[in-house]
């Protein structure tokens, strides 16, 4: 499932549980799910993080490296 996909279902969990008609069954249940929906967000946000920190250290390398523009 896509951080996406995970993230709607969270919120259609909210609206369902803001809802005042739901039984304590009903919320514990959800809660349930959303704790597996959250867990997914957070993997794909820390995978996502290490890909940023790996391309701006990339990029740290290209500016480390002073470009040569004099004319000959």
């Amino acid at each position: 499932m896509k951080f996406e996909e995970a993230l709607e279902k969270l919120n259609e969990i909210k609206e369902k549980l803001e809802s005042k008609d739901i039984t304590l069954d009903e919320s514990i249940k959800l809660y349930s799910e959303s704790v597996e929906y959250t867990k997914l967000c957070l993997d794909e946000l820390k995978s996502t993080d290490g890909k940023i920190v790996a391309i701006k250290a990339e990029i740290d390398k290209l500016v480390e490296k002073p470009l040569d523009v004099s004319e000959e």
